[in-house]
Protein backbone atom coordinates (compact mmCIF):
# COMPACT_ATOMS: atom_id res chain seq x y z
CA UNK A 1 0.00 0.00 0.00
CA UNK A 2 2.88 2.38 0.77
CA UNK A 3 4.36 1.71 -2.66
CA UNK A 4 0.98 2.18 -4.33
CA UNK A 5 0.42 5.53 -2.62
CA UNK A 6 3.88 6.74 -3.62
CA UNK A 7 3.37 5.62 -7.21
CA UNK A 8 -0.02 7.31 -7.42
CA UNK A 9 1.44 10.56 -6.08
CA UNK A 10 4.30 10.53 -8.57
CA UNK A 11 2.59 9.42 -11.77
CA UNK A 12 1.85 12.93 -12.95
CA UNK A 13 5.45 14.01 -12.34
CA UNK A 14 6.77 11.53 -14.90
CA UNK A 15 3.86 11.84 -17.27
CA UNK A 16 1.81 8.67 -16.75
CA UNK A 17 -1.76 8.80 -15.48
CA UNK A 18 -3.11 5.77 -13.63
CA UNK A 19 -5.89 5.26 -16.18
CA UNK A 20 -3.35 5.50 -18.99
CA UNK A 21 -1.23 2.83 -17.29
CA UNK A 22 -4.23 0.51 -17.12
CA UNK A 23 -4.98 1.14 -20.77
CA UNK A 24 -1.42 0.23 -21.72
CA UNK A 25 -1.66 -3.03 -19.80
CA UNK A 26 -4.76 -3.91 -21.77
CA UNK A 27 -3.08 -2.98 -25.05
CA UNK A 28 -0.35 -5.52 -24.33
CA UNK A 29 -2.89 -8.20 -25.17
CA UNK A 30 -3.14 -6.88 -28.73
CA UNK A 31 -0.80 -8.04 -31.46
CA UNK A 32 -0.07 -4.60 -32.88
CA UNK A 33 1.07 -2.88 -29.68
CA UNK A 34 3.76 -0.31 -30.44
CA UNK A 35 7.00 -0.23 -28.48
CA UNK A 36 6.31 3.32 -27.27
CA UNK A 37 3.25 2.00 -25.41
CA UNK A 38 5.51 -0.25 -23.36
CA UNK A 39 7.35 2.69 -21.76
CA UNK A 40 4.81 3.33 -18.97
CA UNK A 41 4.87 -0.38 -18.14
CA UNK A 42 8.65 -0.34 -17.98
CA UNK A 43 8.46 2.61 -15.59
CA UNK A 44 5.97 0.62 -13.52
CA UNK A 45 8.33 -2.36 -13.37
CA UNK A 46 11.26 -0.10 -12.49
CA UNK A 47 9.35 1.37 -9.56
CA UNK A 48 8.61 -2.18 -8.38
CA UNK A 49 12.33 -2.96 -8.46
CA UNK A 50 13.15 0.27 -6.64
CA UNK A 51 10.72 -0.62 -3.85
CA UNK A 52 12.47 -3.95 -3.27
CA UNK A 53 15.99 -2.55 -3.79
CA UNK A 54 17.71 -3.09 -0.43
CA UNK A 55 21.25 -2.99 -1.89
CA UNK A 56 20.85 0.38 -3.64
CA UNK A 57 22.05 -0.99 -6.99
CA UNK A 58 18.81 -0.27 -8.85
CA UNK A 59 18.51 3.13 -7.16
CA UNK A 60 22.03 4.06 -8.27
CA UNK A 61 21.46 2.99 -11.87
CA UNK A 62 18.08 4.74 -11.99
CA UNK A 63 19.48 7.99 -10.61
CA UNK A 64 22.54 8.08 -12.87
CA UNK A 65 20.52 7.39 -16.00
CA UNK A 66 17.68 9.78 -15.21
CA UNK A 67 19.82 12.75 -14.21
CA UNK A 68 21.83 12.58 -17.42
CA UNK A 69 18.67 12.85 -19.54
CA UNK A 70 16.41 15.18 -17.53
CA UNK A 71 16.00 18.60 -19.09
CA UNK A 72 16.82 21.64 -16.96
CA UNK A 73 13.92 23.53 -15.47
CA UNK A 74 11.46 20.63 -15.11
CA UNK A 75 10.97 19.33 -11.55
CA UNK A 76 11.36 15.55 -11.31
CA UNK A 77 10.16 13.46 -8.39
CA UNK A 78 12.70 11.22 -6.65
CA UNK A 79 11.28 7.85 -5.44
CA UNK A 80 11.51 7.16 -1.71
CA UNK A 81 13.98 4.30 -2.13
CA UNK A 82 16.27 6.48 -4.27
CA UNK A 83 15.99 9.34 -1.79
CA UNK A 84 16.97 7.01 1.05
CA UNK A 85 19.98 5.88 -0.99
CA UNK A 86 21.03 9.51 -1.60
CA UNK A 87 20.75 10.31 2.11
CA UNK A 88 22.91 7.28 2.95
CA UNK A 89 25.85 9.34 1.59
CA UNK A 90 25.33 12.07 4.21
CA UNK A 91 28.52 14.05 4.89
CA UNK A 92 29.45 16.06 7.99
CA UNK A 93 30.00 19.43 6.33
CA UNK A 94 31.30 22.35 8.38
CA UNK A 95 32.62 25.73 7.23
CA UNK A 96 36.32 26.54 6.94
CA UNK A 97 37.18 29.87 8.68
CA UNK A 98 40.43 30.16 6.72
CA UNK A 99 38.51 30.70 3.46
CA UNK A 100 35.64 33.09 4.28
CA UNK A 101 35.48 36.64 2.99
CA UNK A 102 36.11 39.16 5.85
CA UNK A 103 32.52 40.42 5.64
CA UNK A 104 31.12 36.96 6.32
CA UNK A 105 30.46 35.85 9.89
CA UNK A 106 30.47 32.16 10.83
CA UNK A 107 28.64 30.70 13.80
CA UNK A 108 30.65 29.11 16.60
CA UNK A 109 29.68 25.61 15.44
CA UNK A 110 30.73 26.54 11.86
CA UNK A 111 27.34 25.51 10.45
CA UNK A 112 25.91 28.97 9.67
CA UNK A 113 27.18 31.90 7.62
CA UNK A 114 25.79 35.39 7.03
CA UNK A 115 27.09 38.78 5.99
CA UNK A 116 28.10 40.85 9.02
CA UNK A 117 27.62 44.54 9.79
CA UNK A 118 31.33 45.19 9.37
CA UNK A 119 34.38 43.26 8.15
CA UNK A 120 36.30 41.26 10.71
CA UNK A 121 40.07 41.11 11.00
CA UNK A 122 41.21 37.99 9.16
CA UNK A 123 44.74 36.74 8.54
CA UNK A 124 45.78 36.90 4.89
CA UNK A 125 45.52 33.61 3.03
CA UNK A 126 45.73 32.51 -0.59
CA UNK A 127 42.64 30.41 0.11
CA UNK A 128 40.52 33.32 1.38
CA UNK A 129 37.99 35.04 -0.89
CA UNK A 130 38.67 38.78 -1.03
CA UNK A 131 35.92 39.99 -3.36
CA UNK A 132 33.08 37.48 -3.73
CA UNK A 133 31.46 36.84 -0.30
CA UNK A 134 32.14 33.10 -0.23
CA UNK A 135 33.25 30.45 2.23
CA UNK A 136 34.17 26.80 1.64
CA UNK A 137 33.51 23.59 3.50
CA UNK A 138 36.36 22.29 5.65
CA UNK A 139 36.68 18.89 3.99
CA UNK A 140 37.30 18.26 0.29
CA UNK A 141 36.18 15.20 -1.67
CA UNK A 142 38.23 13.38 -4.30
CA UNK A 143 36.18 10.18 -4.51
CA UNK A 144 32.91 8.59 -3.45
CA UNK A 145 29.38 9.84 -2.86
CA UNK A 146 28.61 12.79 -0.57
CA UNK A 147 25.35 14.52 0.36
CA UNK A 148 24.50 17.56 2.49
CA UNK A 149 21.60 19.96 2.95
CA UNK A 150 21.40 23.71 3.41
CA UNK A 151 18.57 25.91 4.65
CA UNK A 152 18.31 29.06 2.51
CA UNK A 153 15.77 31.93 2.59
CA UNK A 154 13.65 31.89 -0.57
CA UNK A 155 13.97 35.66 -1.01
CA UNK A 156 17.69 35.76 -0.42
CA UNK A 157 20.51 36.30 -2.91
CA UNK A 158 23.07 33.48 -2.93
CA UNK A 159 25.26 30.95 -4.72
CA UNK A 160 25.83 27.37 -3.66
CA UNK A 161 27.71 24.39 -5.07
CA UNK A 162 31.28 23.08 -5.30
CA UNK A 163 34.69 24.33 -6.31
CA UNK A 164 38.18 22.88 -6.76
CA UNK A 165 41.08 23.22 -4.33
CA UNK A 166 43.07 25.48 -6.68
CA UNK A 167 40.22 27.59 -8.07
CA UNK A 168 40.56 31.36 -8.24
CA UNK A 169 39.60 33.13 -5.00
CA UNK A 170 40.70 36.74 -5.53
CA UNK A 171 38.87 39.45 -7.46
CA UNK A 172 35.58 39.30 -9.35
CA UNK A 173 35.18 36.56 -11.94
CA UNK A 174 32.51 34.33 -13.47
CA UNK A 175 31.95 31.07 -11.62
CA UNK A 176 31.69 28.37 -14.27
CA UNK A 177 32.82 24.74 -14.57
CA UNK A 178 35.74 25.86 -16.77
CA UNK A 179 36.99 27.93 -13.82
CA UNK A 180 36.44 25.08 -11.38
CA UNK A 181 33.03 26.16 -10.08
CA UNK A 182 29.77 24.21 -10.25
CA UNK A 183 27.04 26.30 -8.64
CA UNK A 184 23.47 27.53 -8.68
CA UNK A 185 22.88 31.28 -8.44
CA UNK A 186 19.83 32.98 -7.00
CA UNK A 187 19.66 36.69 -7.82
CA UNK A 188 16.90 39.14 -6.94
CA UNK A 189 14.38 37.89 -9.49
CA UNK A 190 16.19 35.11 -11.32
CA UNK A 191 17.52 31.60 -10.78
CA UNK A 192 20.45 30.20 -12.78
CA UNK A 193 22.82 27.29 -13.10
CA UNK A 194 26.27 28.89 -13.49
CA UNK A 195 27.09 27.38 -16.87
CA UNK A 196 28.51 29.23 -19.88
CA UNK A 197 26.19 30.67 -21.05
CA UNK A 198 24.04 30.60 -17.92
CA UNK A 199 21.16 28.12 -17.78
CA UNK A 200 18.04 29.89 -16.60
CA UNK A 201 15.84 27.92 -14.21
CA UNK A 202 12.23 28.65 -13.23
CA UNK A 203 11.95 30.77 -10.08
CA UNK A 204 9.34 28.28 -8.90
CA UNK A 205 12.09 25.69 -8.46
CA UNK A 206 13.88 27.75 -5.79
CA UNK A 207 13.87 25.66 -2.60
CA UNK A 208 14.06 26.75 0.99
CA UNK A 209 15.88 23.54 1.84
CA UNK A 210 18.51 22.58 -0.73
CA UNK A 211 20.03 19.12 -1.08
CA UNK A 212 23.44 18.81 -2.77
CA UNK A 213 24.62 15.39 -3.94
CA UNK A 214 28.05 14.58 -5.38
CA UNK A 215 28.90 11.32 -7.14
CA UNK A 216 32.57 11.90 -7.89
CA UNK A 217 33.35 8.85 -10.01
CA UNK A 218 30.20 9.26 -12.11
CA UNK A 219 30.87 12.97 -12.63
CA UNK A 220 27.53 14.20 -11.38
CA UNK A 221 26.70 17.08 -9.01
CA UNK A 222 22.97 17.38 -8.37
CA UNK A 223 20.71 19.82 -6.54
CA UNK A 224 17.33 18.95 -5.02
CA UNK A 225 14.38 20.50 -3.25
CA UNK A 226 14.38 18.29 -0.18
CA UNK A 227 10.88 19.28 0.96
CA UNK A 228 9.30 17.96 -2.24
CA UNK A 229 11.99 15.34 -3.01
CA UNK A 230 12.39 16.77 -6.49
CA UNK A 231 15.35 17.29 -8.80
CA UNK A 232 16.41 20.84 -9.73
CA UNK A 233 19.59 20.58 -11.81
CA UNK A 234 22.59 18.30 -12.45
CA UNK A 235 26.09 19.21 -13.63
CA UNK A 236 27.87 16.41 -15.47
CA UNK A 237 31.53 16.10 -16.38
CA UNK A 238 34.85 14.71 -15.22
CA UNK A 239 36.13 15.89 -11.85
CA UNK A 240 39.81 16.15 -10.99
CA UNK A 241 41.36 16.75 -7.59
CA UNK A 242 39.51 17.65 -4.42
CA UNK A 243 36.15 19.42 -4.53
CA UNK A 244 34.96 21.64 -1.68
CA UNK A 245 31.40 22.71 -0.78
CA UNK A 246 30.81 26.38 -1.65
CA UNK A 247 28.51 28.79 0.19
CA UNK A 248 27.98 32.41 -0.86
CA UNK A 249 25.37 34.60 0.89
CA UNK A 250 25.34 37.61 -1.43
CA UNK A 251 23.29 40.01 0.68
CA UNK A 252 22.85 40.90 4.34
CA UNK A 253 19.51 39.15 4.77
CA UNK A 254 20.68 35.73 3.57
CA UNK A 255 21.53 33.27 6.33
CA UNK A 256 22.78 29.90 5.07
CA UNK A 257 22.59 27.04 7.54
CA UNK A 258 23.89 23.47 7.09
CA UNK A 259 21.31 21.03 8.44
CA UNK A 260 20.90 17.24 8.84
CA UNK A 261 19.45 15.39 5.82
CA UNK A 262 15.68 15.35 5.41
CA UNK A 263 15.02 11.62 5.65
CA UNK A 264 11.89 9.68 4.70
CA UNK A 265 9.20 9.28 7.33
CA UNK A 266 6.63 6.53 6.90
CA UNK A 267 3.10 7.10 8.24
Amino acid sequence: MEWAKELQKATENWGVQSDKLGKVLRLLLLKNTRLVNLLPLLEFITWSLLKEDSSGVVAQLWLLAKQRTWKAGIPRYIPNSVWTWICSAAADVILDPTTNHPWLQLSDDQLMVQEGLSPSAQPCSSQRFDSWPCVLGWEGYSSGRHYWEVDIPKKGHWRIGLTTANSKRHGRFTMTPKRGYWALWRSTRQFYACTEPETQLPVGLIPQRMGIYLDYEEGQLSFYNTETKSHIYTFTGTFKGKLYPLFAPLDGRTLMRIIPPHKITVN
